[in-house]
C-alpha cells in the first residue's frame, strides 16, 4: 500500500522535486523491487534489491531512486522555493 500524495525532496540538499515528463509536483511514493524476471529465472537476482519510485500524480510516470534519497514535505520544516 503506497502513502497519501506529497510534494518531496531529493538529495542532501533538500531540492524540491518535479516531473521530468508534465512538472507535476504531487507524487505516490511506492518501493519497487529490482529483481528481473530472466535473473531470477538463472538464479541470478539480486537479494531484496530495491529502490524509491515516485509515480506522478498528473501523468503516472514512475521515478526511480536510491533507498533513502527521497524526502516527503515535512510541513512543519516549510518546502523549499523553487528559484
Amino acid at each position: 500500500m503506497s502513502k497519501p500524495s506529497a510534494r518531496v525532496t531529493v538529495g542532501q540538499g533538500r531540492q524540491p522535486f518535479a516531473c521530468t515528463v508534465c512538472r507535476g509536483e504531487l507524487f505516490s511514493v511506492r518501493e519497487i523491487k529490482l529483481n528481473t524476471t530472466g535473473a531470477e529465472f538463472f538464479n541470478m537476482g539480486w537479494a531484496n534489491a530495491s529502490a524509491d519510485g515516485l509515480v506522478c500524480d498528473g501523468c503516472g510516470y514512475v521515478h526511480t531512486f536510491v533507498s533513502g534519497s527521497v524526502e516527503l514535505w515535512q510541513s512543519e520544516g516549510g518546502y523549499p522555493e523553487r528559484s
